[in-house]
């Protein structure tokens, strides 16, 4: 025989309280307390598994994650399906308002083939929730429920968030070709930087930007030991003290040949 558990929605406590939830930083969940149709407090030896599934949602698609295949895949159509999946785990925490607790660690997880299983959100998606899950049993009879949706989790990344970063090509100093040094507006888009690359010859450029991000003027040292200079579209490269130079080529107006003085 069994029977139908009305659960509560998982709370996500995030670090600091007020702020948005983070990649970098583990998650709080807690549940609680549940309680049996008939009112009796549902006890950790009552349980034969209890937790919180993790659902992603793209637009109106939504689908949970498979930790035993490590992959996302499509929602199961009814509980007994669904209970044939491994959620994250809850623990029993005595005499706390909420008893049920466990944690979301989203940094470094990763799917079967490597990718990322959390990403940040870029225009309100993917949105993850949460959905306890219970299976218990008490006095021959099986009790399952599955509670509604924690509020959505859209995460962003401290190192994303943080205005002066560091940039490198690869995951590790040891190895990389190219590192850039940036600094970014109170909107979180580059205003300018410096990068220094050894791909192709070894190079520096020097650039600031929009308000948007896009590179606006540049300086760049190249390989050969040209420098190049290149002012905004319109734009003009000015010089406020003495010229002296060896040699000028420049391209007149009336599109004739190239000259040099």
């Amino acid at each position: 025989m069994t029977a139908q558990l009305t659960l509560p929605a998982v709370q996500v406590l995030t670090d600091p309280p007020a702020g948005p939830p983070s990649l970098e930083r583990p998650l709080t969940l807690q549940l609680g307390p549940l309680s049996f149709p008939d009112g009796q407090p549902l006890r950790q030896d009552d349980t034969r598994k209890i937790g919180a599934f993790v659902y992603r949602a793209q637009g109106s698609a939504e689908q949970i994650w498979n930790e035993g295949e490590r992959n996302w895949t499509k929602v199961p159509p009814d509980l007994a399906t669904l209970a044939t999946l491994t959620p994250l785990p809850l623990q029993f925490k005595a005499g706390d308002p909420a008893p049920w607790q466990g944690l979301l660690v989203a940094a470094g997880q990763k799917d079967q083939g490597g990718a990322a299983r959390f990403a940040t959100a870029q225009n309100g998606a993917p949105a993850y929730r949460l959905r306890a899950f219970v299976n218990a049993r008490r006095d021959g009879i099986d009790y399952t429920g599955l509670g509604p949706p924690s509020a959505d989790l859209h995460f962003v990344s401290l190192a994303e968030s943080q205005r002066f970063a560091v940039r490198l090509d690869t995951g590790d100093a040891q190895n990389c070709q190219q590192v850039r040094l940036m600094l970014k507006n109170g909107a979180l888009s580059e205003a300018g930087y410096v990068e220094i690359r050894t791909t192709g010859g070894q190079e520096v450029e020097i650039a600031n930007c929009t308000p948007g991000g896009a590179v606006k003027a540049r300086i760049v040292l190249l390989d050969n030991g040209d420098i190049r200079l290149e002012p905004a579209s319109g734009r003009n490269i000015v010089l406020g003290g003495t010229l002296e130079a060896e040699r000028i080529t420049y391209q007149p107006h009336n599109g004739a040949g190239r000259l040099t003085l």
